[in-house]
């Protein structure tokens, strides 16, 4: 494929999938401004990697759902290098619940992130974020269902000890 058929192809793919990236985006990093950040990454890294896509036979969005959360744990990863405070640190003044719920929810993941391997986080992502079963991100990833099980109950444990405060493990 030459460079204008990747290009005409990449744009076709933004033009069909922004808006659902996006949103995921924003459940992932709990920010709009970031989040539209990654999916500008996650079209980028598309078209870089646009030859290992035809090679692998997936659909076009669990392959740019791939894509999309490891750009958005690269950004928490990036976020916690820098040393930026997670919003949850910070309540603002009477928030709805459901704002508190997911400044909570960012929050937890980024102390996550500095703990779990990308794959983990990957699978957390696809699983709490994303809806996604554990038979399909077995097939996703490769790996079996039980793996998959696996590594979510151990983060679960490990969210579950950092929401009670409990130090690292």
């Amino acid at each position: 494929m030459n460079a204008a058929e990747r290009t005409a192809l990449v744009e076709q793919l933004h033009r069909r999938y922004a808006g659902v990236l996006y949103d995921k985006c924003v459940r992932v990093l709990g920010d709009r401004a970031e989040a539209e950040d990654a999916v500008q990454e996650t079209f980028l890294s598309a078209f870089r990697a646009l030859d290992r896509f035809e090679e692998s036979g997936r659909g076009h969005l669990p392959w740019l759902y791939t894509i999309a959360t490891n750009t958005c744990i690269k950004l928490i990863r990036t976020r916690r290098r820098k040393g930026a405070e997670p919003l949850g640190e910070r309540e603002p003044a009477a928030p709805a619940p459901d704002l508190v719920e997911a400044l909570h929810t960012r929050a937890l993941l980024d102390r996550l992130a500095a703990e779990a391997d990308d794959r983990t986080l990957a699978i957390l992502v696809a699983h709490y974020v994303d809806g996604i079963d554990q038979g399909q991100i077995a097939e996703q990833y490769g790996i079996s269902r039980r793996a998959v099980v696996k590594r979510l109950t151990a983060l679960r444990a490990r969210a579950d000890l950092l929401v009670k405060g409990e130090p690292h493990a």
